[in-house]
């Protein structure tokens, strides 16, 4: 599914655009709620133990192979 950014000029056009969307039921996340979610994966991230080198292997072939 393809991102849009939307960059408003002022708080009345952001609100205007929230209540479309919600009107719509289209999902979607402020920066501040995009930051905040990066943070803590970031945290939990932390708590995790580093992949082996095989482990790295199988991740790369996913990527490449768009899985």
């Amino acid at each position: 599914m393809p991102t849009i950014i939307i960059d408003t000029k002022n708080k009345k056009k952001e609100k205007l655009i929230q209540a479309f969307l919600n009107n719509l039921e289209v999902d979607y996340y402020t920066e501040a709620q995009e930051e905040e979610a990066l943070y803590n994966a970031m945290k939990k991230g932390k708590k995790t133990k580093l992949l082996s080198s095989d482990e790295k292997k199988a991740f790369l072939r996913s990527l490449n192979n768009g899985k």
